[in-house]
């Protein structure tokens, strides 16, 4: 058994704010409104030499609907596992029955609880805490996880119930993140590739807050799958919760070395599926576009493939992928796309190979005169991956107009066989 530590309680408790204190940086949302946390969130801590894994978890209610319901299911499975839970309690709100529903879930884990009495800020507030002894567990703390009072004495507790082995959370493999709008399908894809209710999945838009990392295996390849929140307009989102969620998806493209632009080909392709888009393409990220729920529409996939691409002609490199996430439909086909994209993403090239691609190139079409003089291109070479990036050096950098960029890159790719990857060009003078 890891030595692993899950926070649980009631919705609205402090419980993302004691993760967050404790792994020393703010990875859970932390937002005044009950239910902000759904999927479990897990990071790396470390307490006088001991390293350890903390997750933070959804909220438990006593009455709720059928998303709250699995989301105790899912705290459920991980509390046999758990080396120390750490029950969060709200001393301003004081014991509640929704406090003593969750108490009886824990109560066959008791040996393994510290009740955590959290929001205590003042000497005022300690004299509220008594109440909370009658849950029954002996291990009692009182501290502000905002503010980090009592947190030190509550680790000291938990570093003693630790072991002394090694304990490390490392995702290891092709980081591949799963974007989109809400409600195209994203966490129902996850749990299609890792056959099982991983990922929370309900029909509300917006159920996924936090990016979410899962290690995956398949066809002796290593995966971290990341799902995250859906995108919306910029205009529909409110600051909050859905701003930071928002934010989280962003972050996650830029850390994936391969996106998953997640399609609802039920609703066809919107101006916002073009913007989100732009994001990856920006960020010169490969790409998988994944056309889901695809078992609800009247077209033949030729026709279907001939209206993404035209769509979303900027990502022509993109590997596309029909599915159905409810049907286990196109799944491995979109793995076996990933690793044809990453594998081109990551593509070496000798210099001397480079070279002849460019000018063959430049054969086929040169760059345009700048003002009135030839643009000459000395020699290239590659200078790292993810993605393949090639160094031009020219005589005028400054003449290389936009439009023969894109036909150049273009071109480029199809003579290296980078196929499936985007190219990041630099264009540079040479030193004088």
């Amino acid at each position: 058994m890891k030595n692993r530590v899950i926070i649980v309680g009631r919705p609205n408790v402090g419980k993302s704010t004691l993760f967050n204190r404790i792994i020393g940086r703010r990875k859970s949302i932390v937002y005044d409104l009950p239910g902000v946390t759904r999927d479990i969130v897990e990071s790396q801590a470390e307490w006088k030499g001991k390293r350890f894994i903390v997750a933070d978890t959804g909220g438990i209610f006593e009455k709720g609907d059928e998303l709250f319901k699995t989301m105790e299911k899912q705290v459920e499975k991980v509390l046999s596992d758990a080396k120390v839970i750490l029950f969060v309690v709200d001393v301003k709100e004081g014991l509640t029955e929704a406090d003593r529903y969750v108490a009886k879930k824990l109560y066959p884990y008791k040996e393994k609880v510290f009740l955590v009495v959290n929001k205590v800020d003042n000497e005022k507030l300690q004299k509220q805490v008594y109440d909370f002894y009658s849950l029954g567990f002996d291990r009692v703390f009182l501290v502000s996880a905002q503010h980090g009072r009592g947190v030190d004495e509550l680790l000291s507790a938990v570093h003693e119930l630790l072991t002394d082995e090694t304990t490390e959370l490392l995702y290891e493999g092709i980081k591949v993140s799963f974007v989109g709008r809400p409600n195209v399908g994203k966490s129902s894809l996850v749990n299609a590739l890792l056959g099982n209710q991983r990922v929370l999945v309900s029909p509300i838009a917006g159920t996924t807050r936090d990016a979410v990392e899962i290690p995956f295996s398949y066809a002796k390849h290593e995966f971290v799958l990341i799902d995250t929140a859906g995108i919306r307009r910029r205009t529909k989102v409110q600051y909050g919760v859905e701003f930071f969620s928002v934010g989280r998806a962003i972050k996650a493209i830029e850390l994936s070395d391969v996106v998953c632009l997640v399609l609802d080909m039920s609703e066809g392709i919107t101006h916002q599926d073009q913007k989100i888009g732009g994001l990856i393409e920006k960020r010169h990220k490969a790409c998988v576009i994944i056309g889901n729920k695809f078992d609800l529409v009247k077209s033949d996939k030729d026709n279907a493939l001939e209206y993404v691409k035209r769509q979303l002609s900027f990502l022509d490199y993109a590997p596309v992928v029909f599915t159905s996430a409810l049907k286990g439909i196109g799944i491995n086909e979109l793995l076996q796309a990933v690793i044809l994209a990453y594998q081109d993403y990551t593509k070496e090239h000798k210099t001397s190979f480079i070279n002849r691609a460019v000018q063959n190139v430049i054969k086929e079409k040169p760059p345009p005169v700048y003002k009135g003089k030839e643009v000459k291109v000395y020699y290239a070479y590659q200078e790292g991956t993810k993605p393949p990036t090639l160094v031009i050096i020219t005589n005028y950098p400054e003449g290389w107009k936009e439009s023969y960029k894109r036909f150049f890159t273009r071109r480029l790719r199809e003579h290296l066989k980078i196929r499936h990857s985007p190219i990041r060009l630099i264009i540079r003078g040479r030193e004088t």
